[in-house]
Formats: structure tokens, sequence, C-alpha cells
């Protein structure tokens, strides 16, 4: 219904409140501070979340933002360049957290997993999955630590953005959230970083396509185990032929105890670039965790014209669609099966690639960055 003169005085106002908001935006660049407190640290996939969408926005610099690095050190002139040099500009204003307070921002933006901090600016927080929750630390002391920036995000941040429809059923639960509090914004991809160009891994010793690819860190979700089970059960004949690459963090102890069964090297942390080889050169990706957010190496393998086998679990799903061949999380048995297929297969191998590129190209870091601005453009309202 359109307001009128009988409106109540509170429509009238918001209404007065979003026209002003629009007549100044229409005009001025939107005035974003930035929590990047990780940025030079957080080679996961939430620090190349958050470096992806910051360097796209600071392509529309000056039309649709201007933006801001908010970090932890009060004196920033020495370590300003350190958070530039994360995002490619050494022009990007850079503040301290206790300078914020004084700065004239529209709006903030917490990118990793809660708040730590809080400022009197409306803000706007990313939870990318509720896992402390789902499958909290079994040490209350620990789990309540965790939790805590989740909680404060949930109590004090004007909208949350999460990874997936998935990820915002969780936390809606898990925080007691409405449902118009949580707004979901997919993940994208990298597609000119990452596209299926022959290059070879250097430094990693992985010859191409002679090994299959685990990208993640040594939790118990993340499901290492069952892969490596999984390939202990492969045919010798298959088995003795094929490699499983780790990268990541990793109990390098854990996987020596595999080391008479199954192929198995730890490249440790690589940067973007080295990753993205050992994703274009990869046989098949694998995805095994029983509990994410969204799924971010699945999207990047198919970009790189990796075939992908992924746990079929909801968040997973949305990452991949139907350009990934599934198995049951923690069942070592169809693991076999699904990554045998892949190896010996090449017809699947083909499909999965060129239906996996297909997927990719529709999901990009230019539409997450538009929909993540759009969410602080209301917020700000």
């Amino acid at each position: 219904m359109a307001c009128g003169s009988d409106c109540p005085p509170v429509c009238v106002l918001l209404s007065k409140v979003g026209a002003a908001f629009w007549l100044k935006t229409a005009f001025m660049p939107l005035r974003v501070g930035v929590d990047a407190w990780n940025l030079p640290w957080d080679r996961r996939g939430i620090g190349r979340y958050t470096r992806s969408i910051l360097r796209r926005w600071l392509q529309w610099q000056g039309a649709r933002l201007r933006l801001t690095l908010v970090v932890p050190e009060r004196f920033t002139l020495a370590v300003a360049n350190r958070y530039r040099r994360e995002v490619d500009d050494f022009t990007v204003g850079v503040c301290s957290r206790h300078a914020a307070a004084a700065q004239r921002f529209d709006v903030l933006w917490y990118p990793w997993n809660g708040m730590s901090w809080l400022s009197a600016h409306p803000s706007v927080a990313t939870l990318h999955d509720a896992s402390v929750f789902a499958l909290p630390p079994s040490e209350h002391e620990a789990a309540q630590r965790e939790q805590l920036p989740f909680r404060t995000a949930a109590g004090h941040a004007k909208k949350i953005i999460t990874d997936s429809h998935f990820a915002k059923s969780e936390l809606t639960h898990y925080l007691d959230l409405t449902n118009d509090a949580v707004e979901v914004v997919h993940l994208g991809v990298d597609t000119q970083l990452l596209s299926p160009a022959p290059r070879l891994a250097r430094g990693t010793g992985a010859e191409p396509s002679r090994y299959i690819l685990f990208v993640g860190v040594p939790e118990e979700r993340k499901g290492l185990a069952t892969v490596l089970e999984a390939m202990g059960r492969l045919p010798e004949s298959l088995r003795s032929g094929v490699e499983l690459i780790v990268a990541g963090t990793a109990d390098r102890g854990f996987l020596g105890a595999w080391s008479e069964t199954v192929r198995v090297r730890a490249v440790g942390k690589v940067d973007d670039a080295v990753l993205a080889a050992l994703y274009a050169r990869a046989a098949a990706l694998v995805y095994p965790s029983r509990y994410e957010g969204f799924g971010l190496p699945v999207l990047e393998a198919m970009a790189s014209g990796a075939p992908v086998v992924a746990s079929d679990i909801p968040s997973v799903r949305e990452a991949g669609g139907e350009a990934a061949l599934y198995a049951a999380p923690g069942d070592p048995a169809a693991w076999a099966e699904a990554i045998g297929e892949v190896l010996v297969n090449k017809a699947l191998q083909n499909d999965l690639r060129e239906r996996g590129l297909k997927r990719a190209r529709t999901m990009t870091w230019d539409a997450t960055a538009d929909q993540t601005l759009r969410v602080l453009e209301c917020a700000a309202a």
C-alpha cells in the first residue's frame, strides 16, 4: 500500500529518511569502513572472499563508494601498506579502530565471521556458517569464545550476510534471528585467475593429472579421513598411480600414518597462484566435508576445469549445482566408488569439466561484490 496523508508518523518519518538517503547516495558515494584486521594473514577461503570483494569495490571507488580499511593498530603509518598490498591499491584509506569513531562512515562491514569490536556506525557482518554452534568445541570455554563474535554480530549488526540458504537456516535457528535480518549472497570465483590453462604446480612436485587434490584445514568436519580411507580402498592399479595432495595446514603425523597404504603429500599453505595451478592440473578435487556454509573450493576447481567429487550436503549443492559428482559424507565406500569412477571414466571427466566451467561462469566475484554492497546500502539507509 502506498504511503499517504493517513500514514502513522513513523511511516512518514521512514519514508523521509529513505528519500533523503536516496538523494544523498544518488550524488555521493557510500562511505564504507571495512574491518581489515585479518587481511594480511588469512589465506583461507574467508581471506580470499574478503580480498576479492575489496578489489572489486576499489574499481568502483569514487563512483559507488569511498572505502577505508579499519585496522587494529593505533598508529597506522607504519602498517598501512601491509594492508593496502592485499587489495593491490596503495591509495586506499587506512584508519585505526581507535580513530574509526571520528570517521563519518555510512556503514561498517565486518567480513570475518562476526564482530570482535563495536562501533556506533551502522554495521553489517558476514557469518559464513554456523559450525561453531552445530559442531562446537568440546570445551565449554572454547565454545563460548568462538561463538562470542557471532552472538555480538547477531545483537548489534543491522544486517547479517551469509553464504547460502542452508547457512541462513542454521544461523536463524542458533542465533534466534528473523529471516529478514539475514541476506544470502553466494560466493563467487575469479574466472580470470582460475582458468583451465595448462599451468604446472611448481614447487609441489605434482605431475599433471596424476593427483587428486584436497583443499582445507585439518578439522574433523572437513572429512579428510574419509578420503584417505577411500583412497586405500581403490584397486591397486588405480591406487599406485595416483597421489592425494593436501593443500592447507595439515597434521603431517596424521597423514604419515596413512603413507603405507596411500600416496599422500602435504604441500602446506600456498598462495593464490600456486593454488590455481594445483586446481588446473588435478585429476579431480575432492571435497568431503560434512558441514559447510558454502564450499568455495568446489567452485574454484570448476572454474579451473577440474572434475569435482563433493559431499552430498545442502550447502555444497548450492555451490556445485548439477556440475559435481556427489557422495555421502563420512562413507568411505561411496567415496572410493566415486573417485574410482572419475579416474577411469573419460566421458564422465569431460562432462564434469564442461558442466563445472559453465557453473563457474554464472557465479562471479563481481556479482558477489555488487550484491554485498547493496546489502550495505540497505543497512546505511
